[in-house]
């Protein structure tokens, strides 16, 4: 057995430092939000100018809060374009579809019972798990057109052993319990849509075998983070667009090259769905702050990659080389985004 990594489509970056901007880690069952803020030490905005050697140019950490106010309703809106990106994902999907065949098949045929949680409008892995021997699948979508599409997607493929259940799935009971969780609820950060309520209550509730990593797929969401420069965050920077105006973070495509990170990336979060000892509400423990140091010679390569992407878009010749230069030598904050494990 081993470990696939999946990673995030979306990236989310933080705003320019100064402005204190921070991302939303959602905690659906207690309403809370936690916090990443950024502080450079020492207080810059702007890289050193050395960025020749490997020698250190720059210290950033990051630490964790909480705040209130919280609405269910800011993570469930209906994005079909997410939704399909998800479905054509060509590594994501194949690696889902391959983890669930293999965990069926290595039961008797019509004995085991899957719960798909959060099946979105096409009931994608829903439909694996009742095409690879499932005795009975249960989908729990608390988006109501989402639902009503996956029912007419399972009614079209002629599947008539799974079930879309609408609602939050910490307000719905089951049945019976599953023998497997399948959970693609990891936003552009593990923990965006709930994942330490969704999974705890998942536990206590709907898993025959709880702490058994055999029991859902994936077994881990992690959020990995580095400090970055963003060329198009720079280029608008003020008096051209006002960042603190900004109620969200930004979020890119991961293939996005105008962002380019500054140093190698850390884990910030880690959330294994089997963990007994998993928080389901409030805060988090207290975790040391994390520490990035950026290096020159990482600083250099992305003036390269930028000045690539600039003559791209027809800007040559000293402008080109001005603004890359520029641009690799910015921070813009910093770069979050999500990594899910699946045992093969």
């Amino acid at each position: 057995m081993h470990n696939a990594y999946l990673r995030c489509p979306e990236p989310m970056l933080l705003a320019r430092p100064e402005t204190a901007m921070a991302t939303q880690l959602v905690r659906r069952d207690a309403l809370k939000l936690a916090t990443a803020a950024i502080s450079l030490v020492p207080s810059a905005s702007v890289l050193a100018a050395d960025v020749t050697t490997t020698k250190p140019t720059q210290s950033l950490r990051a630490s964790w809060t909480a705040t209130d106010g919280f609405s269910d309703a800011s993570f469930i809106q209906f994005d079909e374009g997410a939704y399909a990106a998800m479905r054509d994902d060509e590594k994501r999907t194949p690696l889902f579809e391959r983890a669930i065949q293999q965990r069926l098949a290595a039961a008797p045929p019509n004995t085991l019972t899957v719960l798909d949680l959060g099946t979105g409008p096409f009931a994608l892995l829903a439909l694996v798990a009742a095409r690879a021997g499932a005795k009975k699948v249960y989908t729990i979508e608390a988006n109501k057109e989402a639902a009503n599409r996956a029912r007419e997607a399972l009614e079209k493929a002629k599947v008539t052993n799974v079930e879309v259940i609408e609602g939050f799935s910490t307000a719905i009971s089951l049945p019976e319990k599953v023998d497997l969780l399948v959970a693609e609820i990891a936003g552009s950060i593990a923990s965006e849509e709930g994942a330490y309520a969704t999974i705890c209550d998942a536990q206590a509730r709907f898993l025959k075998r709880p702490n058994d990593s055999a029991s859902y797929i994936p077994t881990r969401i992690e959020t990995l983070a580095a400090p970055c420069s963003y060329a198009i965050h720079y280029a608008l920077g003020p008096p051209a667009f006002d960042w603190t105006k900004l109620k969200e973070p930004v979020r890119l495509n991961c293939r996005d090259e105008s962002m380019q990170l500054l140093a190698s990336p850390q884990l910030l979060e880690s959330i294994a769905f089997a963990d007994p000892q998993l928080p389901s509400a409030g805060l988090l423990p207290a975790q040391p702050p994390l520490t990035w140091t950026v290096d020159g010679e990482r600083v250099a390569s992305n003036a390269r990659v930028f000045y690539e992407e600039l003559k791209r878009e027809g800007v040559t010749g000293a402008e080109a080389i001005a603004l890359s230069d520029g641009v690799s030598r910015s921070f813009s904050g910093l770069a979050m985004w999500a990594r899910l494990r699946i045992e093969l």
